[in-house]
């Protein structure tokens, strides 16, 4: 988990240097202009480039979201797969389904031949003829808001308890009727698909309301991390006493 904690503290730091610059240019413009020294020429900086900038900021976050997640399921996998060895017995119900449904489920309508090869990859790795592969599948690629990771969360067995405070702020309407979470998943969909420019993206914003956007899911994403270490620390992948 350290691992984790070290890639999401890096990324944080990646994500306040951008802010800085954002905030520095936005109180540049607004003492009458932002402007650099290109080889001894000024060049302004233009208002849709400012815009621009502010677009970035939800792209880093998203990218933090899923990085984040996708590293504690990792964490996850790895814990799991060292505790129970080749003994699939171990697994909580919810992992051991979780782990069936990694091997047997693929993406695609599958002939009778491919069928049949991922039963037979799932009874050997049962039946210890090949090493267990505990693997849990994805649902995000692109579609972490806060309900899909609650909902993936609690289907490991790791169940999100956060306090008043914390629930109070990611729970609140933060801009376009959307709560914070979510509304980075969505603006980042829109920009990768192409359905929302950049320059669009960045109009009426403000340097404060993303410095309270980062705050937020700065908290919530160490709140989860919490959870999950907790969950491992707990071994709760696992059943406490092995079956006879």
């Amino acid at each position: 988990m350290e691992y984790v904690k070290a890639i999401f503290y890096e990324r944080i730091n990646d994500i306040e240097s951008y802010f800085e610059l954002v905030d520095q240019i936005e109180k540049a413009v607004g003492s009458g202009g932002a402007s650099l020294n290109v080889d001894g020429s000024k060049y302004n900086i233009k208002p849709n480039q400012q815009k621009i900038m502010y677009s970035g900021i939800y792209l880093h976050l998203y990218n933090l979201i899923e990085a984040t997640i996708s590293l504690l399921i990792e964490a996850i996998e790895t814990h799991a797969s060292e505790e129970v060895g080749n003994n699939v017995s171990l697994l909580t119900d919810n992992m051991r389904a979780l782990y069936i449904k990694s091997v047997t489920t693929a993406k695609g309508n599958l002939s009778d031949e491919k069928r049949l090869e991922k039963a037979i990859d799932l009874f050997e790795q049962v039946l210890n003829i090949k090493p267990v592969e505990i693997k849990l599948p994805l649902s995000g690629g692109g579609n972490w808001g806060f309900t899909e990771i609650k909902a993936f969360s609690k289907q490991i067995g790791v169940i999100f308890n956060f306090d008043q405070e914390l629930k109070a702020k990611i729970n609140k309407k933060f801009r376009d009727d959307k709560k914070p979470i979510r509304l980075i998943k969505e603006i980042r969909n829109k920009l990768a698909h192409g359905s929302l420019s950049f320059t669009e993206c960045g109009q009426d914003h403000v340097a404060s309301e993303f410095r309270e956007l980062i705050n937020i899911v700065k908290e919530f994403l160490e709140a989860v991390i919490e959870h999950y270490d907790t969950f491992i620390n707990n071994k709760g992948y696992r059943i406490v006493d092995e079956p006879a």
